[in-house]
């Protein structure tokens, strides 16, 4: 299946050793970043071709975590991007050629992996471990749809120095990278222009106050 099997092994260890244990997450993810750096031909993602490469993964689970352990992308570096849609794909960018691929697993592999997983465990007896091995060599096409896309960044998106900085008129808060938005001539971040967070303030407590008292 692999023409290295090695590199499988070898990612799989990155892997678990980066996520914490093995899980189908771990197995579908490696899968996913080897399906996605052979289509853009990058053969080291690691060296010579890490500032080029971006992935953008649509979930935040398991195969986040694998994919950023086999191409050493990470969000810090603005590299591996998450855009929590709750899909398992992500899209491999190549900047240097502009060409992505997205790869999502298909929902048809379910169904195939448990009946290849059933074959498995008359042989292997441990039906966890036959799960496993119907992920790892389950054929591709069965597993993942991969086809060529476009992606286009802003350069506010990309790896670097923040291209501009500015402070919410009504927080007090930096912004970094152009994630402001203006609303009745105001410039605001996003929670203050909406009025939704992902938090709650506790009563009693403001964590702009020196802003508020010096505005």
């Amino acid at each position: 299946m692999y023409e290295q099997a090695d590199i499988f092994d070898r990612c799989i260890e990155d892997a678990v050793r980066f996520h914490g244990h093995l899980c189908g997450g771990q197995i579908i993810g490696v899968r996913m970043a080897l399906a996605g750096l052979r289509e853009l031909r990058m053969r080291d993602p690691r060296g010579k071709d890490r500032k080029n490469l971006i992935v953008v993964v649509e979930i935040d689970r398991c195969a986040t975590d694998a994919i950023g352990a086999v191409t050493g992308l990470t969000p810090g570096r603005r590299s591996l991007k998450i855009k929590d849609l709750g899909k398992m794909a992500a899209t491999f960018v190549d900047l240097s050629t502009g060409r992505a691929v997205r790869v999502c697993v298909r929902e048809s592999s379910r169904r195939k992996g448990e009946e290849l997983a059933a074959t498995l465990f008359e042989d292997m007896g441990d039906e966890r471990e036959a799960s496993f091995k119907a992920l790892e060599i389950m054929d591709e096409a069965d597993l993942l749809d991969i086809r060529e896309v476009a992606v286009d960044f802003h350069p506010s998106d990309l790896p670097g120095h923040p291209t501009h900085t500015t402070v919410c008129e009504l927080c007090g808060e930096s912004i970094l990278d152009q994630r402001e938005t203006f609303l009745q001539g105001r410039t605001l971040c996003r929670p203050c222009a909406t009025g939704r967070t992902y938090y709650s303030e506790l009563p009693g407590q403001n964590a702009c106050t020196d802003f508020a008292a010096n505005s």
